[in-house]
């Protein structure tokens, strides 16, 4: 595992080595593959993800023919993080949203949750909150941006748009991977497959994406924390004993 537990606070892992940034500006590069914010995704610890600096996160972000390549191998760590970490029983494989309602025809009706991130990106990041990754195709979009710019005049009102989300539609062979309860083999076979599917793409001359699905954790369940009863004059010993505790 690349980030130890006990170190403090996170580090760029861009290149494996030290980063030479000391940008104090980081981010969790996939967290969007493993359901931002959802509660099971906000109880893995910090040191399981794995993080960017700003400048190395962007580097790679806007590589489009490496940036799916990359996001299989930083999911794979992640899970190998997982499993070191020992806090994940298994997986829920499952359909983002978007793909749900594309499949549907009711693409266009989505609300897309990422906007937040997108807006992030195009401002200043403070360094008191670490910025999940966003998935969507800025570089597409301030492409559209700066052209639609251009062909107007000087005097005309500049408005604002927000980034487009482009959907990245789920292959079919991927459909009948989708379940629940997928242990780490299921899930890390699955990745492995799906970089292959991709690079068969790119060998076809076809484009390739990370397609739009969620990699769900299910946390193990924590033994409750057993408090003594107020008004019982026993304790357990540091072997299990129950020994009884002497009146004053």
């Amino acid at each position: 595992m690349k980030n130890l537990e006990g170190q403090q606070g996170p580090r760029c892992q861009f290149s494996g080595e030290a980063c030479s940034t000391e940008s104090p500006h980081y981010r969790k590069v996939i967290s969007h593959i493993f359901g931002r914010n959802k509660r099971c995704t906000i109880g893995v610890p910090d040191f399981v993800w794995i993080y960017y600096c700003r400048k190395h996160y962007q580097r790679a972000r806007y590589r489009t023919g490496e940036w799916p390549f990359r996001q299989c191998d930083l999911a794979i760590d992640t899970i190998k993080n997982m499993r070191a970490w020992g806090g994940v029983e298994n997986f829920n494989l499952q359909l983002r949203r978007r793909e749900t309602q594309r499949a549907t025809g009711n693409e266009d009706r989505y609300e897309e949750e990422d906007s937040a991130i997108l807006a992030a990106d195009q401002g200043p990041v403070t360094s008191s909150h670490h910025v999940n990754d966003g998935d969507s195709s800025m570089e597409t979009a301030f492409k559209e941006e700066r052209e639609s710019s251009s062909a107007e005049p000087e005097t005309a009102e500049f408005k604002k748009r927000s980034p487009k989300i482009i959907p990245r539609p789920v292959p079919h062979w991927l459909y009948d991977r989708v379940g629940d309860h997928k242990n780490f083999n299921e899930i890390l076979q699955m990745l492995r497959d799906l970089r292959h599917h991709l690079q068969e793409l790119i060998d076809s001359g076809h484009d390739a994406h990370f397609p739009d699905i969620e990699i769900l954790p299910n946390l193990r369940q924590q033994s409750p924390v057993l408090r003594p009863i107020a008004g019982k004059s026993r304790r357990v010993s540091s072997r299990g004993n129950v020994e009884k505790i002497a009146k004053k």
